[in-house]
């Protein structure tokens, strides 16, 4: 059986796309049998090193231990000290699930000798948690896990810098977390999870997943509920004695929120100057929540705006963020004020060709779209303004203007032209 690296060797030499698809599935299964790989570890943060290549979140994997000691070579240049970790097939399962918790969504393979990438979907299958109530998922968002992990690990080595902090800030903003809780009863009301630091100050713990919580082994509280980001704030107003609300406390990389850190979160996330809407649906439904999106995806706006100038069935379109009661992140809502004219039909196949254009430049969130003219649509506007509108014709050209010179001969009431 060849080796992984002579794999990779083939599949970078080719462009013939049956032989990488070939490639490809030879390497994702030796990936997966191989007695032994070695993954990059950062003892900073006790978490395997991770890194943002092209928005995506990649971890790094080595088929022989001599190619990770090069890698860590060059690492070392740029002050990061990292460990090979090393991984028996017998683990190899765990491996990728961590990975997965930890919000990895890519795999650099071998990097500094010929390399590859694969996502971590092509390895294991993603969990699908949406059918479980929040609080019995095993995992909530490992978005926020994964960001909170790059931001410890960058400002361990001096490398993070205010816009990371505010990307983990909004993400903590949208996000829901575990907080351990002593039940209440007749005679004592609830109580959340608190950490003794150890010069003695208390914080509340809260956690990102199952996994980090059991870790914690907060044992004076049987119990956890979900909290969200409101929460949190009243936590820190209905207890300011309190020094702040620490982030998944057990692990290497444990984040400590202050009222400050959310009070920046809200004004960077919530859009504040934009309205808030909240809307009751059914009660199968839940909540749903509208706001203005955090961070505007300018890319995205420029190729939505691009498929709608070439036709006219679209007069406005204003952009939202929607999350519902039961999910974890935000959507983006595109609302479109459509021609009368337009078919259900054209409206679909507008809606589908929007989707593969803009979704590539949607930082991970799905697209969801609603009319104008429906029950919500005029309400989930807000006051936004609209980031689109159909130009209207231009009836001023000296083409459409009537020549001096020429003589009308008018109809009845001088209405028409003969």
């Amino acid at each position: 059986m060849p080796k992984i690296q002579e794999l990779i060797t083939k599949l970078n030499q080719t462009s013939q796309e049956t032989e990488r698809t070939s490639l490809t599935e030879d390497l994702i299964n030796l990936l997966k049998t191989q007695e032994i790989i070695y993954g990059a570890f950062c003892p900073a943060t006790k978490h395997y090193f991770l890194a943002q290549e092209y928005q995506q979140l990649t971890a790094y994997i080595f088929s022989e231990q001599e190619y990770f000691e090069n890698f860590s070579m060059e690492m070392r240049k740029k002050h990061v000290i990292l460990d090979a970790i090393e991984n028996k097939v017998q683990h190899r399962t765990f491996l990728f699930a961590e990975l997965y918790r930890c919000g990895v969504t890519q795999i650099v393979i071998d990097s500094e000798q010929e390399h590859a990438k694969i996502s971590l979907a092509s390895l294991i299958p993603i969990p699908d948690y949406s059918n479980l109530p929040l609080v019995q998922r095993p995992v909530l968002n490992p978005s926020v896990t994964g960001k909170i992990l790059c931001l410890m690990q960058d400002v361990r080595f001096g490398k993070a810098d205010g816009k990371m902090e505010l990307d983990v800030l909004q993400e903590i903003y949208h996000s829901a977390f575990f907080l351990p809780i002593k039940p209440k009863t007749e005679n004592t009301p609830e109580e959340a999870g608190i950490y003794s630091l150890p010069d003695g100050k208390k914080v509340f713990m809260i956690f990102t997943d199952l996994y980090s919580l059991k870790q914690a082994n907060p044992v004076n509280y049987s119990q956890a509920r979900i909290a969200r980001f409101g929460d949190l704030q009243q936590l820190l107003a209905t207890h300011p004695d309190m020094m702040g609300i620490f982030i998944n406390p057990a692990s290497g990389s444990a984040m400590l929120l202050d009222a400050q850190l959310l009070e920046i979160a809200e004004k960077s996330a919530s859009g504040i100057l934009d309205n808030i809407v909240v809307r009751t649906m059914n009660q199968n439904a839940g909540k749903v929540v509208i706001t203005k999106p955090e961070v505007e995806p300018s890319d995205m706006i420029t190729h939505v705006s691009e498929i709608l100038k070439e036709n006219d069935f679209v007069k406005t379109a204003y952009l939202r963020n929607i999350r519902r009661e039961e999910e974890i992140r935000p959507h983006y809502l595109i609302i479109l004020d459509w021609n009368r004219s337009i078919t259900k039909e054209q409206k679909d196949q507008i809606c589908e060709k929007i989707t593969k254009s803009a979704f590539p430049y949607a930082h991970g969130l799905d697209i969801e779209y609603i009319s104008y003219d429906s029950a919500v649509g005029k309400e989930w506007t807000g006051n936004a303004e609209p980031f689109y509108k159909m130009q209207e014709p231009d009836i001023s050209s000296k083409s459409d203007k009537p020549d001096k010179n020429e003589k009308k001969s008018k109809g009845l009431f001088g209405f028409f032209k003969k």
